[in-house]
């Protein structure tokens, strides 16, 4: 018998003398349990892993590191110490290989709120934006979102510089598409993705906030890219771009001529006499005018005896006819571009007609909408920097305009896709913005409720004029308002903005509230109860 055989035949015998014999009663079979076989020796615990990098210590780690399969390459990462308003941040900037398309990345190093708040830019472009500017919402700290934002598809060193505006990177096509319509969209991929290694994960939603020409490229995401961002906020969106270079040039031409334009004196009679007629008309008289599209002042109403300027008393016939070429509208003979004209009610503000519309000594006796308007029709249009702007005549060069209005005009009332995919879009604009027009971009509201249906259009986008206010920020009217909050609410929440009960707020330099009102979607306006303080929202009702 072998080994086996025999352990085999022990245990049997084991077994059986263990069950017989008088184990009951009835001296029956008892079955026995055998003990349990020892455990197995265990495995040892696996090893913890390593404790993550601190981000702080990480952001420099990314420098030299390449996204987007090699196509951009990050130049720098460093941490930013925390200054009020921003949190610590590390700061990643990156190129495009083979172009001067560059983004920057804010990642804070603590908190991070899972979401990313893409941010436009300005004016011509050509810096990185930076989100501490006063158009953008404070929730961008507050909530600690990641942002990204990118230099247009060029670099200028200096914005102050008066060569800023003669626009000459749009000569290159490659910047000029970049500028126009693309660098958004294409810095978007690789900004998640750089969000992704930083943090171990992609953002779980992503926004867009801009204001002015980055409202122009919030307004061409939502059109043209709606499947890259899930809510977009288009603060004075510069969308109708064409029709406002057009205004811009019109304008600039009718003040050249020094005979043309309005002293300080006589903006002051011009706007006592516009706020006499139509301050009232929202219950109170507050010098705002909150329902600017029943304002119908005619400056005839100062006209000057015989037509010539006889003093700070009345208005001449030139002055006049300024007063009509800003507040009137403009298109082109086939209607392919058009602009509406500005409300009345910033005739002698600071942020109003004095910020872009009269001439400045600090800009070489230029005006602000002259300067960008130049370079539009020199840069853009006519491709000769010394055209005479003055002899433009937009109807003589159709083509061309149809060709740059193809990349760059963001005014397409058609969101039918933005719609599909769920997404939202918040329009804002001050009543008295005199860069981009509120009644330009109320027309563009109403084309898209046309085009859409009523119950569409409610569900993807909605407009908020603030009365009072001017490019951006600033002016008479309240102008504080955290949008990006208003939007995350609506995407994640599904409460449209309109339904939060949301206030525009005026601060002092200390950030206490000075001055509040409701805010109204259109076409409602804030209108004063007649009882109550008047700067408190509670005092006014949102009217249509």
């Amino acid at each position: 018998m072998n080994n086996a055989r025999r352990t085999l035949v022990s245990i049997a015998v084991v077994m059986f003398a263990a069950g017989c014999g008088g184990g009951g009663a009835n001296g029956g079979f008892s079955p026995v349990l055998l003990p349990a076989a020892p455990p197995a020796p265990s495995s040892p615990p696996p090893a913890a892993p390593p404790p993550a990098m601190p981000l702080a210590e990480k952001c420099p780690t990314l420098k030299g590191q390449t996204l987007a399969a090699g196509a951009v390459a990050i130049d720098d990462a460093k941490v930013v110490a925390a200054s009020a308003p921003q949190p610590e941040y590390c700061v990643v900037t990156a190129s495009f290989k083979g172009s001067t398309l560059r983004f920057e990345a804010r990642l804070p190093t603590s908190g991070w709120n899972g979401k990313l708040a893409f941010i436009g830019g300005g004016g011509f472009d050509g810096q990185m934006p930076t989100a501490t500017a006063a158009q953008f919402s404070e929730s961008i700290f507050t909530e600690r979102y990641a942002t990204v934002g990118t230099n247009g598809g060029y670099d200028y060193p200096g914005a102050t510089d008066l060569n800023y505006f003669k626009g000459e990177f749009a000569l290159d096509p490659v910047k000029l598409l970049d500028f126009t319509q693309q660098s958004e969209h294409r810095a978007l991929p690789p900004g998640k993705e750089v969000i992704a290694q930083f943090f171990g994960t992609a953002p779980t939603r992503s926004y867009f906030e801009g204001c002015s020409m980055g409202g122009h490229d919030a307004m061409m995401q939502a059109q043209r890219f709606p499947e890259d961002f899930d809510g977009i906020v288009a603060r004075a969106p510069a969308g109708n771009i064409m029709g406002l270079f057009m205004q811009f040039n019109r304008i600039a031409k009718q003040v050249r001529v020094s005979a043309n334009t309005l002293n300080p004196a006589k903006q002051t009679l011009l706007a006592d006499a516009v706020l006499a007629q139509c301050d009232g008309l929202d219950g109170v008289a507050d010098g705002i005018i909150s329902k600017p599209a029943a304002c119908t002042f005619n400056a005839t109403a100062l006209r000057c005896a015989g037509g010539a300027d006889n003093g700070d008393s009345c208005l001449s016939d030139a002055q006049i006819a300024t007063v009509n070429t800003i507040t009137s509208p403009v298109a082109t003979s086939d209607g392919a571009w058009s602009h509406t004209g500005y409300n009345f009610g910033a005739e002698n503000s600071p942020k109003g007609w004095g910020e872009y519309i009269w001439p400045q000594a600090a800009f070489g006796g230029a005006s602000v909408q002259g300067l960008f308007s130049d370079g539009f029709v020199r840069s853009f249009i006519t491709r000769d920097p010394l055209f005479d702007t003055s002899a433009w005549n937009p109807d003589q060069w159709l083509s061309r305009m149809g060709i740059i209005g193809g990349m760059f005009s963001a005014a397409d009332p058609d969101l039918g896709r933005l719609h599909a995919r769920g997404a939202k879009l918040i329009m804002w604009n001050g009543t008295n913005d005199t860069s981009v027009s509120a009644r330009d971009n109320a027309r563009y509201y109403e084309q898209v409720v046309s085009t859409l249906g009523a119950q569409k259009a409610d569900e993807t986008v909605e407009l908020f004029l603030a009365p009072g206010v001017g490019h951006c920020y600033g002016g008479a009217g309240p102008d504080k308002v955290d949008l990006l909050k208003a939007m995350s609410t609506w995407v994640e929440q599904g409460v449209p903005a309109s339904a939060q009960k949301l206030v525009h707020r005026k601060v002092d330099g200390a950030g206490a509230t000075t001055m509040a009102r409701p805010m109204c979607k259109y076409p409602a306006y804030p209108r004063y109860k007649g009882v109550g303080d008047v700067n408190d929202a509670a005092s006014f009702d949102c009217v249509s």
